[in-house]
């Protein structure tokens, strides 16, 4: 098994920051809420199909699922959503956190420190990855899933809690 150095993980994700930051530019940014919709696009494809594959491979039994962005309000969009059947105390940390994949697949991807150079390649990394960067981050609406699997974030508590007093 490959160890990771902390200093490989620090590069990893201070590489991503670029890239968070043009993703949220075009969320801050952007005039009509359709366009920016459209441009992150690919950020809400892979969010949601993380959520999707997580579901069918822990039982959360999708019903729906929804990729284009709709209206609910006078200036409220929904991106996309997945509709589950069978979301409980054992899948729904899960489910609902699943499009950090993304985010650590996109670490996994960053070049390496050593003998590391600002290239033209790692704009058009960032160009590319910044909506899907930007929008694998857990809204609102998944973090509120996560609570039903509350079993589960308490024992996750109590053994973090219980590293943390070993030290």
């Amino acid at each position: 098994m490959a160890v990771v150095s902390t200093d490989a993980l620090v590069f990893a994700l201070l590489y991503q920051v670029p890239a968070w930051v043009v993703g949220q530019l075009l969320k801050w940014l952007l005039p009509h809420p359709l366009v920016r919709a459209i441009l992150l696009l690919p950020g809400t494809f892979v969010h949601e199909f993380l959520h999707l594959a997580i579901g069918l491979i822990l039982n959360g039994k999708p019903r729906s699922i929804s990729l284009w962005p709709r209206r609910v309000a006078h200036d409220q969009w929904i991106l996309g959503s997945v509709g589950f059947v069978n979301l409980c105390w054992y899948n729904a940390v899960f489910i609902g956190l699943a499009p950090l994949l993304a985010v650590a697949g996109l670490m996994v991807a960053a070049p390496s420190a050593q003998g590391w150079a600002l290239q033209v390649s790692d704009f058009q990394r960032w160009a590319v990855t910044a909506p899907i960067l930007v929008m694998c981050m857990p809204s609102t609406v998944d973090l509120k899933l996560c609570l039903k699997s509350w079993p589960i974030l308490v024992l996750l508590a109590v053994w973090g809690g219980w590293e943390i007093v070993k030290v």
